[in-house]
């Protein structure tokens, strides 16, 4: 929002304690305590499950199905995402829903509640310092229909106090050593847990690959997706957000992904929502090509005439990528086996062809000595 609306917004002194004093005692305290005590196997076993817990509620769980409605899942596994979510303190499924549908339909913007283009420090934690305009969660009433949601907009503070706190603690106090529990299983895996969840709305709209989309800020960063459950890979997602993965290759980081894929070999989940891949690759060209289009019209003619060439054959190859595609979805829903599996090579065929093409259009470019 613009400075003048920002005026009138309020500090939320409760926010600005909390996340001055957990850091304090999940960090100094922690490290003092353990000093004193000593360390034990338990007390990094416990940081790690319930980072986990907390983390992957936040990740599958808010994010990608309650926000984003990537796919569909049992009221088991909400309830899952919904109590270890709260554990997390990042305020309820409603307003952490609410404000990321914000975020996407106004990134970039004064009305994007952690807009990168207000600061680093802003998009990272000091937008959590203001109370937040009353919006009525007016962009969340298929949330607002859902029982577990409407559970856990009443409870997640008790949940997040008595669980997030309290479970760490007792299970410390089996082991011999309550404080130890409520500072490595509470405090510190909270710290630590916000941090590398603020890093997607800062690091991930700062430094990376804007692979898919160079008009906004987001990027692909693989470093933020090893610690956040595989939610660093943010061009991919601003691109492309209702598709359940973040990292779409077999080996990109994305433990939140493998997670719904599971969910389904169960049967806990269905519905899986994915882009296909003639688009991810239309998406990823057209965001090369605006990094090029200055290279292009300074290039030589005979360059240019053979950059756009190539260019021009690479879309060509993705077109018939598409028709092949919708083929091959049309055979598969009238059970044609044998045929969808043939029309599917082809249409992968085509894109690999596709991707040749432009790449080696941007090495041309890259390589003319007169462009370095």
């Amino acid at each position: 929002m613009n400075d003048a609306v920002e005026t009138t917004r309020k500090k939320d002194w409760i926010n600005i304690v909390f996340f001055t004093l957990t850091p304090i005692i999940g960090v100094v305290g922690t490290a003092l305590y353990t000093w004193h005590v000593g360390f034990h196997w338990w007390m990094a076993a416990l940081f790690l499950v319930l980072y986990a817990f907390a983390g992957v509620s936040i990740t599958a769980g808010y994010h990608r199905f309650f926000s984003h409605k990537s796919y569909e899942c049992s009221p088991v596994v909400q309830a899952f995402f919904a109590f270890f979510g709260a554990f997390a303190a990042q305020q309820s499924i409603l307003w952490w829903s609410s404000g990321h549908r914000i975020h996407h339909k106004e990134v970039d913007t004064d009305w994007d509640p952690y807009s990168i283009s207000r600061g680093f420090w802003w998009a990272h934690i000091l937008w959590l310092f203001y109370k937040s305009p009353k919006n009525g969660f007016t962009n969340v009433p298929d949330l607002e229909r859902n029982r577990i949601v409407a559970w856990q907009q009443r409870w997640h503070r008790q949940i997040m106090i008595l669980g997030g706190f309290g479970i760490p603690t007792a299970i410390g106090w089996m082991f011999g050593d309550p404080i130890a529990g409520l500072l490595w299983g509470g405090f510190t895996r909270l710290v630590v847990l916000h941090q590398t969840t603020f890093f997607v709305n800062s690091l991930a709209h700062t430094l990376g690959q804007q692979t898919f989309d160079h008009e906004v800020s987001a990027r692909d960063n693989w470093l933020v997706a090893l610690v956040t459950f595989g939610e660093g890979y943010h061009s991919f997602h601003h691109r492309f957000p209702a598709d359940f993965r973040n990292g779409i290759r077999w080996y990109q980081w994305d433990p939140s992904k493998w997670l719904i894929r599971s969910l389904r070999f169960t049967g806990l989940a269905s519905n899986l929502r994915s882009i296909t891949p003639p688009m991810v690759e239309q998406a990823r060209l057209q965001a090369a090509l605006l990094t090029i289009e200055t290279r292009i019209a300074s290039a030589s003619p005979t360059l240019k005439e053979e950059v756009q060439r190539r260019i021009a054959s690479a879309r060509e190859s993705l077109e018939h990528s598409f028709a092949l595609w919708r083929q091959h979805t049309e055979e598969r829903a009238a059970g044609l086996s044998d045929r969808w599996r043939q029309t599917r090579r082809s249409a992968k065929l085509r894109l690999k062809q596709a991707r040749r093409e432009w790449r080696s259009a941007i090495r041309m470019l890259s390589q003319a000595p007169n462009l370095a």
